[in-house]
């Protein structure tokens, strides 16, 4: 490559980057663990999170509230109907109790 990384590895990052679309699992566990991290702020303290809703609110103002609220439900309601929200046993066992009762708390406000 021009900037003499390996091409498996900027296949690596490629492939990364575009698993946190869809947030599937992944037969790496790099890639697991990379978009367990993305999820992170999901089961962060209900105020960081709380903040973060708003901050994405804003990333799609050009939505009105009807359309926003049922895209959003849509996208809480998916999170929650998977066994578990993260693929690593260590962010299962750090975030996943919390992030479940943030996304329940903002899909009973919705």
């Amino acid at each position: 490559s021009a900037i003499n990384i390996p091409e498996a590895r900027i296949r690596l990052v490629y492939d990364m980057i575009m698993a946190t679309q869809k947030h599937p699992v992944s037969e790496n566990e790099d890639i697991n663990l990379f978009t367990d991290a993305d999820l992170s702020t999901l089961g962060a303290p209900w105020e960081v999170y709380e903040t973060y809703t708003r901050q994405i609110r804003k990333e799609y103002a050009i939505y009105p509230d009807l359309v926003y609220r049922l895209g959003r439900r849509k996208v809480l309601e998916h999170f929650l109907a998977k066994n578990t929200i993260y693929k690593t046993t260590a962010f299962v066992e750090h975030y996943e109790l919390q992030a479940r009762a943030n996304l329940r708390q903002e899909l009973n406000s919705i």
